[in-house]
């Protein structure tokens, strides 16, 4: 049986994270699997891990941002150098020892999940190898693009995500005759057979309070729904650096009432939430191929998104299933929103064609193209 290994941080909460694991589960099926995850952060895996893959630490740590922050906000001299110690070693371990399992890899095929790793890849993977990476990020800076270029510079396969992705990637990676390019999609583990009712007026988004979420816009679009639709609510599914911040501004706009953050929840509980709604808003600021948007999809929720660069519009057809909003305006969003909850027949129809379209992201769909790769 031929055998892949995967590179990865951690194995805890995240999207890159979910969709790797999910991916690792299915590939079990045909190959041999190995995880190589950086950090244990000494803790369980945040997904379920089929029992056929291997999951290999390299270090019985996680980074310390939390507790040099702390130090750092109480200002002590000796905590923040005992700090800064800790985060030079472990640092300088996740590197070393990425590198020590790179080249002493007894595999077929190894899939990148990160930039540096893929930079690691291209200059220590053993001869006969096939190097692969998966690009789950979007960032079209000039800084970006010149690393993706030298991290990618001896990599068999870069795995991208959607149409738009594909055709930046292509236009990034000209220069280098050795890399093929090959555009797989997220999967969808599965499609639940109920679906939200839809009959109330309740919005959902779910992610990590992080700024590139933007979830600080979100709460300014709904301040203006709520203006127009008293009953409106938002639940807010996630938790992050960005809470306490963002509570302040569900203050300012005396919304408390209204908008909830839920904190970090299980799948299970973002699935029951995402039942509860009857419409899925998104608001980031990039979004490279957004599962959150097709496990909406699967539930029947309609989708309103901004129309950020290559995510969002690989998964929504504006006026099919959902609505994509130009150039951030948040008026037209709000706008976009009230239609919908005063036209339940266009919103379920929405709705209803979202769940139709999430059927094509299955394993069943998706994991022959995998299969073909490796072939």
């Amino acid at each position: 049986m031929k055998k892949v290994t995967i590179l990865m941080l951690h194995l805890q909460h995240g999207g890159i994270e979910k969709q790797t694991i999910t991916l690792a589960n299915q590939l079990a099926n045909d190959y041999d699997v190995e995880i190589i995850s950086v950090y244990s952060m000494f803790k369980e895996p945040a997904y379920p891990i089929d029992d056929r893959v291997k999951v290999t630490y390299l270090m019985n740590d996680a980074p310390n941002r939390d507790t040099f922050k702390a130090a750092l906000d109480q200002g002590k001299p000796v905590a923040i150098f005992k700090e800064i110690c800790k985060a030079l070693r472990i640092l300088y371990l996740k590197k070393n020892l990425m590198a020590k399992a790179i080249k002493k890899l007894d595999t077929d095929y190894v899939l990148s999940t990160r930039i540096d790793f893929a930079d690691q890849l291209s200059a220590l993977a053993p001869e006969g190898v096939v190097t692969l990476t998966q690009e789950h990020l979007h960032d079209a800076s000039p800084k970006y693009v010149a690393q993706l270029q030298k991290s990618f510079r001896n990599i068999d396969y870069l795995v991208v995500l959607c149409r738009g992705a594909m055709a930046n990637h292509s236009k990034w990676q000209e220069n280098n005759s050795k890399i093929k390019l090959v555009e797989i999609p997220n999967i969808l583990e599965s499609v639940p057979e109920y679906s939200a009712p839809c009959q109330g007026n309740k919005l959902v988004a779910v992610g990590r309070l992080h700024p590139v979420k933007a979830f600080d816009d979100l709460i300014t679009v709904f301040s203006k729904v709520a203006e127009r639709v008293p009953e409106a609510t938002l639940t807010i599914v996630g938790g992050g650096e960005e809470q306490a911040k963002l509570e302040n501004l569900i203050a300012e706009y005396n919304l408390q009432d209204k908008v909830t953050i839920t904190g970090m929840v299980s799948k299970e509980e973002v699935e029951k939430y995402m039942l509860d709604s009857d419409m899925y808003v998104m608001t980031s600021q990039t979004e490279c191929f957004p599962m959150v948007l097709l496990e909406a999809s699967s539930v029947g929720l309609p989708l309103v998104s901004f129309d950020v660069p290559v995510g969002p519009e690989a998964i929504i057809t504006n006026g099919d299933n959902g609505i994509l909003i130009q150039d951030r305006n948040m008026d037209e969003m709000a706008d976009a929103i009230v239609g919908l909850l005063q036209d339940r027949e266009k919103l379920h129809a929405m709705g209803s064609r979202a769940k139709e379209l999430s059927y094509q992201y299955l394993p069943s769909q998706i994991m022959g193209k995998w299969k073909e790769l490796f072939k």
